[in-house]
C-alpha cells in the first residue's frame, strides 16, 4: 500500500522515531542500518511508548526505553528485558522497503 505519510529514512544509526502509518502509531528503529517497525504501544501501561518524543533507544542501539515507566526492550526483537513488562514483547510490524519508503505488509 502508499504510504503518503510515509518517514524520513534518514534516521540516524541507533535511534528511533514515532511515525504514523496508515493511521497506526509506530515505533522506527534503526539499529546499525537495520531498521525494525513495532507498535506503538507498551505491554505494561497499554499506552504509548514516547510521551516526551524523541528517540526511544539507547546510544548501542541495543535497547529500546519506553519513557513511561522504563522497560527496555531488545531493539531487534521487541522482548521486554528489564523493567515492569519483562518477559512480553512489543508487537512486531511487518514492512516492506522499495524506492527509499516504507509500506506495511
Amino acid at each position: 500500500m502508499d504510504s503518503p505519510d510515509s518517514p524520513n529514512l534518514s534516521l540516524a544509526d541507533n535511534s528511533s522515531q514515532s511515525v504514523t502509518l496508515e493511521g497506526r502509531s509506530l515505533i522506527l528503529v534503526n539499529r546499525r542500518g537495520e531498521l525494525f517497525l513495532f507498535e506503538n504501544n507498551c505491554p505494561h501501561a497499554n499506552e504509548s511508548m514516547d510521551p516526551l518524543g524523541g528517540s526511544l533507544s539507547d546510544g548501542s542501539g541495543d535497547l529500546i526505553r519506553c519513557q513511561r515507566h522504563g522497560a527496555e526492550f531488545l531493539a531487534h526483537t521487541g522482548e521486554c528485558v528489564a523493567g515492569p513488562c519483562m518477559g512480553e514483547t512489543l508487537t512486531p510490524v511487518a514492512f516492506t522497503l522499495a524506492g527509499g519508503q516504507i509500506y506495511l505488509d
